[in-house]
């Protein structure tokens, strides 16, 4: 028997990465499912669906994915549909989400833009400055 099975599943998409707590990982990680870190990842993650960061986890750099929860500390800018900081979690960095949930000890260190509208495409902005023009 091998380390992989002949006849694992693989067809449901979701993949699950992890650095765990005796890792360190410098570079840049892109992800395509979801990462969990519980030692020290040193450098951007990239197009994740979920990131779980443990509470003795930590990432230097920047962090963009779908979910983002911190139990540990993110030293760097995140961008995530949906953020979660939990206690006694620290992100010291700008935050771009449209949700985020703090839990009381949780530190944020840093700008937050939180919800705001989606960026209008081109080709709203081009009616919006020709509405504009006409009046």
């Amino acid at each position: 028997m091998g380390f992989l099975k002949k006849d694992s599943d693989f067809s449901s998409g979701e993949h699950y990465s992890v650095v765990s707590a005796e890792c360190y990982f410098q570079g840049t990680l892109s992800v395509q499912g979801s990462l969990r870190v519980d030692g020290t990842l040193e450098g951007a993650v990239d197009n994740a669906r979920h990131v779980i960061v443990g509470t003795d986890g930590k990432i230097v750099g920047d962090v963009t994915a779908q979910i983002v929860v911190c139990g540990g500390v993110i030293e760097g800018n995140v961008c995530a549909d949906m953020l979660e900081v939990l206690a006694p979690a620290s992100i010291k960095g700008d935050i771009r989400a449209k949700k985020m949930i703090v839990e009381e000890g949780g530190r944020i260190d840093g700008q937050c833009v939180i919800g705001g509208e989606e960026e209008p495409s081109a080709e709203e902005k081009e009616e919006a400055q020709e509405k504009k023009n006409k009046k």
